[in-house]
């Protein structure tokens, strides 16, 4: 699991967030599984060609807005394949998880 400080991998956070896509949205189909799939395949690659070019070039403040535009990208796709529940919670998961990665590769606090 990624830590505080941790080296960003884009294969563990793709995992969790289908593990917890999996678990919590209801009633999935075959296909919708294999769609979703696909969407989390593309969207680690990306992810990872990202993290590279930024630690090739050093320039941090691509990277957030890049991260940016493929969330979206990857949710225009997810809200083609889940109907409107199944998006709902989908969503909701979303939220929490970059909640959850904010708070692990935030700074410590000063004591």
């Amino acid at each position: 699991m990624a830590q505080r400080g941790g080296r960003f991998d884009p294969n563990e956070l793709i995992l969790r967030e289908k593990q917890n896509l999996y678990r919590e949205v209801a009633s999935l189909s075959n296909d919708q599984i294999m769609l979703i799939d696909d969407i989390y395949d593309e969207y680690a690659q990306s992810l990872t060609e990202l993290r590279d070019e930024v630690r090739k070039t050093r320039n941090w403040e691509e990277m957030r807005p890049k991260m940016q535009a493929l969330r979206a990208e990857k949710d225009g796709l997810m809200i083609d394949v889940l109907n409107e529940n199944q998006y709902a919670v989908y969503q909701q998961l979303s939220e929490v998880q970059r909640g959850n990665r904010r708070r692990e590769f935030s700074p410590l606090p000063y004591n």
